[in-house]
């Protein structure tokens, strides 16, 4: 025996008390309210993150352009010369290196100077 189908236009209608009917509709307010506040907080949350980066990136930004000026200082020859000389001890051909074996005579009274006016 076949059972017959009913179709939802054919159902009768069913009376539903105002205060259920109130009761459910504030339950459905409420549980959207409280989503849209989550999502909020993740909202204000993900800010403060792209905030931050891209703090960070204007940072390193600045640390790329530095180093990229100290690079093309470097590859200049007058300071390849000087990093040459002062460091390593080299010397160009005529030149004569003087060195002070005792720097105490330098100042008067053979006492040191104070640490800020060593050279």
């Amino acid at each position: 025996m076949a059972r017959k189908r009913v179709a939802w236009y054919r159902l009768k209608h069913v009376r539903v008390p105002v205060p259920l009917f109130l009761a459910v509709l504030m339950v459905v307010v409420f549980v959207g309210w409280r989503l849209l506040a989550m999502q909020r907080g993740g909202l204000e949350a993900l800010h403060a993150t792209v905030v931050q980066a891209n703090e960070l990136y204007a940072a390193e930004q600045r640390s790329v352009s530095e180093l990229s000026q100290k690079l093309q200082l470097t590859t200049r020859d007058d300071f390849i010369a000087n990093e040459a000389r002062t460091k390593y001890g080299y010397l160009s051909p005529g030149e004569i290196r003087y060195v002070v074996t005792n720097p105490e005579v330098l100042w008067d009274n053979y006492t040191v100077p104070p640490p800020e006016a060593n050279p």
